[in-house]
């Protein structure tokens, strides 16, 4: 399977990327694919992204346009050619 993950905001700023195509053979859940990014790109997604195994709140993650938090949260299983993109909590205004 293919996985396109879009990255923005800050994550974007500081690794440079805008997207990593990842092939993986078998399903992962959302863990385990920050997990498999984080190792690709040597940039800690699970330590930006979350918290106690917890989404921090302001994350944003969505898989096929759909949000985690409506899905299985970090649990989700991702079985199939898929796009993520994730952003990360920001603060403006």
């Amino acid at each position: 399977m293919k996985l396109s993950i879009k990255l923005f905001a800050t994550i974007r700023l500081d690794t440079g990327l805008k997207l990593v195509d990842v092939n993986i053979d078998k399903p992962i859940n959302i863990v385990e694919m920050l997990q498999t990014v984080s190792d690709i790109i040597d940039y800690d997604l699970i330590d930006k992204l979350t918290d106690n195994n917890t989404i921090i709140p302001g994350v944003i993650i969505l898989l096929d346009g759909e949000n985690i938090h409506h899905l299985d949260k970090l649990d989700t299983l991702i079985t199939k050619n898929t796009t993520i993109s994730i952003f990360p909590a920001v603060a403006g205004g």
